[in-house]
């Protein structure tokens, strides 16, 4: 299991689960479009890692790497 603060650039997921309890920045995700068996990918990364630029659902966003460690993809 490897969550998305984990996962190499430039390569294809798919988010498997969430871990821990569904905060308010983790539900806001879901509405974004983290659903269960969406496919991800990282396009890149900031270069201290606190920043990271995700493709999903054909757009781009910029999202904290602390709340990717909630995500966990296959």
């Amino acid at each position: 299991m490897k969550t998305l603060n984990q996962v190499e650039t430039n390569k294809t997921y798919i988010i498997q689960d969430y871990f821990g309890n569904l905060s308010k920045d983790l539900q806001r995700l879901i509405e974004m479009g983290f659903t269960k068996g969406q496919k991800i990918k990282i396009v890149a990364k900031s270069t201290l890692r606190k920043v990271c630029l995700v493709q999903i659902r054909g757009y781009l966003l910029s999202i904290r790497t602390s709340l990717l460690e909630s995500v966990v993809v296959k």
